[in-house]
């Protein structure tokens, strides 16, 4: 059955499909759908999608019907079609409030640690030998953490081997847990990680505090985590008739 019109062409939903099949798109399609299902049920009071629409319109200068119409033909959308792209993330933003916003404070005691923030000093390389002849010598206090940054990156005149602060989720498990039991000011001794061998020392440590960001990334992070699966899911199940 012809979807769609190409001049005098008629396109089958086949070739499309095989359209998108051979450009990688089918996780996108199957994201696309997941997401419409999902956020459906989710309602909007009245008037909100309109002024979505309206703000939308605003930002991209199609204040006049005649811009907002050519916009339309040259995106080859009609207005409802609009209004459900620009309401998407609302509906999404509810959606993860609903689903998730009743356990955030849970979720958060039962990952505390991974939100902590962590400034520590860093030199890597694929050396282990010579990590190990930097790490006395910033033992001893030989040297200091920014000159070897920057015999490390000679073409750097600002390193200074520091990172942070991030959270301690972007660490490399084994280097959070040498930092952590180090404690600050103490040199760890080099650890393999990969192909890489890593020397740190750790300069503060901030515990995390659950306030409306944190709450928000968490609230985004267990979104992501389900979609991703969900999206893993149905892509086990896709089939195509021949």
């Amino acid at each position: 059955m012809p979807l769609l019109r190409l001049d005098e062409r008629l396109i089958s939903d086949e070739e499309i499909f095989n359209v998108l099949r051979r450009n990688y798109q089918i996780p996108m399609v199957v994201r696309e759908l997941i997401l419409e299902q999902e956020t459906a049920s989710i309602a909007l009071e009245t008037g909100l999608e309109e002024k979505l629409l309206n703000d939308f319109c605003k930002q991209r200068q199609l204040e006049s019907p005649e811009a907002l119409q050519g916009f339309l033909r040259a995106n080859h959308l009609d207005e409802a079609l609009l209004k459900k792209m620009v309401s998407r993330p609302e509906r999404v933003m509810r959606y993860r409030e609903e689903r998730w916003g009743p356990r955030a404070n849970s979720l958060y005691l039962k990952h505390k640690d991974r939100y902590d923030m962590v400034t520590y000093r860093r030199l890597q390389c694929g050396n282990a030998d010579l990590l190990q002849e930097v790490f006395f010598r910033i033992k001893d206090r030989e040297e200091s953490w920014e000159s070897l940054a920057r015999q490390f990156n000679p073409g750097d005149p600002q390193a200074n081997a520091r990172v942070g602060p991030v959270p301690a989720s972007q660490l490399e498990p084994p280097l959070l847990e040498a930092l952590r039991q180090s404690g600050v000011g103490k040199v760890i001794r080099p650890i393999q990680l990969d192909h890489q061998t890593v020397l740190a020392e750790l300069e503060a440590f901030e515990a995390s505090q659950f306030d409306n960001k944190l709450r928000e990334q968490i609230l985004r992070e267990e979104f992501d985590a389900w979609l991703k699966e969900a999206c893993s899911k149905m892509l086990n199940k896709v089939t195509f008739s021949s």
